[in-house]
């Protein structure tokens, strides 16, 4: 179990008993406060790629819920060069058969989640600003794409590291989004950036789990250097919320790589010095 330095207590999550997880119980899975997913049922996703099990759990929830998705990482062009590429090293007996058979299973499997009429997928890149015409902006986003009376959106940012540029624009938009759980990247080389992030974060919403990613390692402090994070607008701050130490949370936690162990880390109780 990994003390964090004194510097991190102002991530202290404030737990509440309605905390609960959406999709698979690895790589993929996010806490939400199920309190706050009834009030939602629009869910926008930045980055999906092939594992989409929080999206398909959201989807259940409620049978109004729908979502909207923006991932420039995967389209139907992907998976055709996939399935030739598969093809290409089967007859180089670089590949076996079964490479070739979780392929086809994965587009399949996208077709048929991606033509639900209740989802709308775009294979956009979330960008500042357009430099071509497969980016997309913030402001595109919630002004045009979405209707702008659309209130209560869940927010999921999973985008490898671009996540740290696009914090100032997302917050412009705070009062219409109920919570919101991302991952941040390579916290090791961007403490400054990452504790800005957090502090300009934390003026609208306060953080309700971390979960440390587990396919890479812990900084030179301890602290997880890629970590989940969940955060629940600060109008729904409950007196139920209490501080919450140790992570992770067993029965709500699973590690992301499921043949390592999990990452253990936990913050400084000043309140029992």
């Amino acid at each position: 179990m990994k003390v964090l330095p004194s510097e991190y207590n102002f991530l202290i999550p404030l737990k509440t008993p309605s905390l609960n997880r959406l999709g698979i119980k690895k790589d993929g899975g996010y806490i939400v406060d199920e309190d706050l997913l009834k009030l939602s049922n629009f869910l926008i996703s930045f980055g999906m790629a092939d594992e989409y099990s929080f999206e398909e759990d959201f989807l259940k929830y409620s049978k109004n819920n729908s979502l909207i998705i923006f991932d420039f990482s995967i389209s139907h062009g992907h998976y055709i060069k996939d399935f030739f590429k598969n093809i290409r090293r089967i007859l180089k007996l670089q590949r076996n058969l079964k490479d070739l058979i979780v392929c086809i299973r994965n587009y399949f499997n996208f077709i048929k989640f991606t033509n639900n009429k209740k989802v709308k997928f775009y294979s956009r890149k979330i960008n500042n600003q357009v430099n071509s015409s497969k980016d997309i902006t913030i402001k595109e986003i919630f002004e045009n794409i979405i209707q702008k009376d659309k209130k209560n959106i869940t927010l999921k940012i999973d985008i490898e590291g671009s996540e740290y540029d696009i914090v100032d624009k997302i917050l412009l938009y705070e009062n219409r989004i109920d919570q919101l759980v991302m991952e941040y990247h390579d916290t090791h080389k961007r403490k400054k950036e990452f504790f800005e992030n957090m502090k300009k974060i934390k003026n609208f919403f306060y953080i309700s789990h971390l979960h440390a990613n587990n396919y890479q390692s812990y900084n030179s402090d301890g602290f997880p250097i890629n970590i989940e994070i969940s955060f629940c607008n600060k109008r729904y701050l409950k007196d139920s919320c209490k501080q919450s130490f140790k992570y992770p949370v067993d029965r709500l936690d699973y590690p992301n790589n499921p043949n390592l162990k999990d990452l253990e880390f936990s913050f400084r109780n000043t309140n029992n010095e």
